[in-house]
């Protein structure tokens, strides 16, 4: 019987749920186990990304499954219950059923949210979409849904286990067929006068509510991570506060990076950052930038972690990153390239930084692009020599927008 009827499940349902248990008896031990892999070198990079990448298309593949498994359930009748009697246990079990199809739903979508919130980590497979039209690419997001999707996992956790719990206790200690109608191939035989379920809307009530809290928590979570994770503030709030020349506007000011990962672009930007400038166009021989960088400050897409590690900017040793210029060509009518030296990873090299300038009522707008050669640091030369999984250059864009200090 492919339907459901009044004793038993069809066939359909019975597919499903067996399939959505399977799934998920894979998902949760293979997330444990993935993210416990080190990225210490190419290799362990790699199998941490194919480990990724098959726990996000297996989470796809269970959130399709438990849509039309919904969808399907939606349009059967249910069959009867063999416990009506016990209000109690009752109103227990079609709670936790409830919050066993929201748990199944949101794990997968808060994983896909966070998928498409973040940049540079292990591609979905497959014909899934990598992201969401409504999801923009946004750490703090990647961080809420990430949460989220932790504590549903959590959350279905416990109830798959009560779920379990409760399927035993009919098999074992009020031996009925409540186990036996999800079993292909057997058809209980059931009494004509069970009554009809105590509950129709309450257990789903009661469900929200654990949502709720689960949302609250999530939410909680948020907040104290935000205070928790603030950058340690390695330069000075007052340092390079550019006392002469041009104060720096860091409210719509960026300095940021891209890199190429997997063939991907990722991108980032350091939030702790300070500038002392002194430009002037007409003299130009007196002009000078100096720009402090707080390198543990920086947020790198999913890859963060890994780009603050010993093998490539070593926060750790060397907090601290420096460029200064006291050499300014003008190459063309308001274009100029500042010479200077870069100090990073305990390395100074020279860098050429190509910047256009506008200025309009006395607010100076820049907009500066750089290539890094990470080698040529260090950065990443073991493990990672050939660019073929991270690439060799490091695209800087510097966009300033300061304000001249009166005299």
């Amino acid at each position: 019987m492919l339907i459901n009827t009044r004793e038993r499940y069809g066939l359909i349902a019975q597919l499903f749920h067996w399939l959505t248990a399977c799934l998920i008896l894979i998902l949760i031990p293979l997330g444990l186990f993935m993210v416990q892999l080190p990225i210490n070198t190419t290799e362990e990079v790699g199998d941490k990304f194919w480990f990724y990448s098959l726990h996000k298309t297996l989470g796809m593949t269970l959130f399709a499954v438990a849509a039309l498994r919904i969808l399907w359930a939606v349009f059967q009748p249910h069959p009867v219950l063999l416990n009506s009697e016990n209000k109690l246990e009752n109103l227990a079990a079609q709670t936790i059923h409830w919050t066993l199809y929201g748990a199944i739903i949101l794990m997968p979508l808060t994983g896909w949210m966070h998928h498409s919130a973040l940049e540079g980590f292990a591609p979905i497979w497959g014909p899934f979409p990598q992201d969401l039209p409504f999801i923009p690419k946004n750490l703090l997001l990647a961080s809420v849904f990430g949460t989220a999707h932790v504590f549903t996992a959590i959350l279905l956790g416990i109830s798959i286990f009560l779920h379990v719990g409760g399927a035993l206790k009919h098999t074992l200690i009020d031996r009925d067929s409540t186990l036996a109608r999800m079993v292909p191939g057997r058809v209980p035989t059931l009494p004509d006068d069970l009554p009809k379920p105590p509950f129709q809307w309450r257990p789903l009530f009661l469900s929200g509510i654990l949502f709720a809290f689960l949302g609250t928590a999530v939410a909680i979570n948020t907040v104290v991570e935000g205070s928790g994770n603030q950058s340690s503030q390695v330069i000075p709030e007052n340092a390079r506060n550019s006392e002469y020349g041009w104060r720096v506007d860091h409210d719509k000011s960026t300095l940021a990076i891209e890199v190429v990962q997997s063939g991907a672009q990722v991108s980032g930007s350091f939030a702790n950052w300070k500038a002392k400038i002194n430009f002037d166009a007409e003299n130009l021989g007196a002009s000078y930038a100096i720009i402090d960088i707080d390198v543990s400050s920086l947020t790198l897409g999913g890859i963060s972690q890994q780009a603050l590690s010993s093998n490539f900017l070593n926060a750790a040793a060397f907090p601290l990153s420096n460029f200064t210029s006291d050499n300014f060509i003008e190459t063309e009518t308001g274009t100029y390239v500042a010479q200077g030296q870069l100090t990073l990873v305990g390395q100074t090299k020279p860098l050429s930084l190509p910047f256009s300038l506008k200025i309009e009522n006395n607010r100076a707008f820049v907009d500066g692009k750089a290539v890094i050669q990470r080698l040529e640091f260090d950065i990443g030369k073991k493990g990672y020599p050939d660019g073929q999984q991270i690439g060799l250059e490091v695209l800087v864009n510097v966009k300033i927008e300061a304000e001249k200090i009166s005299r």
